[in-house]
């Protein structure tokens, strides 16, 4: 992740934006930790019958 997120700033993005599994709640505290807020969520109805959550860090 910082490897990322450095990159993303070294380039001038103006954000880091990302998605994870529901069920996954380990992937959310953790991306959570790093500042990143929930934006909503994604359906893939033929992947799983529960959501993705999608996440942005604003660099």
């Amino acid at each position: 992740m910082d490897f990322a997120e450095d990159f993303a700033r070294g380039n001038n993005f103006t954000s880091v934006r990302l998605d994870t599994f529901s069920q996954n709640k380990r992937n959310q505290r953790f991306y959570e930790s790093r500042g990143y807020q929930k934006l909503g969520d994604i359906f893939f109805p033929k992947q799983s019958e529960y959501p993705f959550h999608c996440y942005e860090l604003v660099l």
